[in-house]
């Protein structure tokens, strides 16, 4: 059943399925040359909050991470349920995508070991602790709604936990995990909050905190991935005021930013204020050629996800 309506589970009986390992212990486990299977399932997650309507960015995202990864499900974890609007119904044109994706109840959570989000950051916040949780249920690859996957991730899931943490950078970017659902580093996460929920600064607990009191102690517990993950802020100049910038092929993602367009590039804000299929023929930018090349594909994966079982429900 597709996710507009159901949030039946299921899980493709697949080749590259079969050789995802239920490894549980991690001890001693090297995050830099990985092992030869795969560890990390191969699931997309996105959360999704209060928003019953898709627009484009996120549906060229979706399709991007579809395209590229060729996930065996996408989960939407969410309040919402029933998504409506026009790109709802569009995604019912790709029935490969349609079909492998589903969502799951979720709800802000609204407080971390008795310290309670609030502030203009508690919904982000709750989203910060909400992601790790999903990933130490199900394993897998978490996304942001506006990361768009450019390259295939299957390298990286064969460790225990991979994450963008860019050289000198005091902070690593939340916006790409990929995890088993027992990486180590996981629970340690959610533990700097404890007596330390800081609701006046938004990176602080989910970017800050975590190099601080875990990874410059311990960085064998993650693998680092420094600049393929398109998590520098800095990497949007190239998407919203630049014609033509080619590299963008050769990152693995790249964080789009597209909310904070309005005020990082004011001027092309006001020119293009709305972005969709429509307005994307005449965005003169390199992002333009993303938008076209994930909405506009046809489908080349058509039927890869024919033989499905259920095998549980949530």
């Amino acid at each position: 059943m597709p996710f507009l309506s159901s949030i039946l589970l299921r899980w493709p009986l697949c080749l590259h399925c079969r050789h995802v390992a239920d490894k549980t212990d991690f001890e001693d486990f090297n995050n830099n040359s990985g092992v030869d299977y795969y560890l990390v399932p191969n699931i997309i997650h996105f959360i999704r909050w209060n928003i019953s309507a898709f627009n484009f960015v996120d549906i060229v995202c979706i399709r991007a991470a579809y395209i590229a990864q060729k996930p065996d499900r996408i989960l939407i974890h969410t309040n919402i349920k029933k998504f409506s609007g026009k790109y709802s119904e569009v995604l019912k044109e790709w029935p490969d995508l349609y079909n492998i994706t589903e969502i799951v109840e979720s709800y802000p959570p609204k407080s971390i070991f008795g310290q309670r989000f609030r502030g203009p950051f508690a919904l982000s916040h709750g989203s910060d602790i909400e992601r790790i949780r999903i990933l130490m249920k199900y394993g897998g690859i978490y996304l942001d709604r506006d990361v768009y996957v450019v390259q295939n991730l299957n390298k990286y899931r064969k460790y225990e936990m991979v994450l963008g943490w860019i050289n000198n950078w005091p902070r690593i970017g939340t916006m790409v995990y990929l995890a088993h659902k027992d990486a180590r580093f996981l629970p340690l996460y959610i533990k700097t909050y404890q007596g330390s929920y800081n609701a006046s600064v938004w990176y602080y607990n989910a970017g800050r905190k975590p190099v601080e009191d875990i990874l410059l102690k311990r960085p064998e517990l993650i693998h680092r991935v420094k600049t393929k993950f398109g998590v520098n802020v800095e990497i949007t100049h190239y998407l919203y005021n630049t014609q033509n910038w080619s590299d963008w092929k050769k990152q693995d993602t790249i964080h789009l930013c597209i909310n904070h367009r309005n005020y990082m590039y004011p001027d092309n804000f006001k020119r293009y204020p709305i972005l969709d299929e429509n307005t994307i023929l005449t965005y003169n930018y390199t992002f333009r050629e993303m938008a076209m090349q994930a909405y506009f594909a046809r489908d080349t994966l058509t039927n890869h996800l024919s033989n499905t079982t259920s095998i549980s429900t949530t």
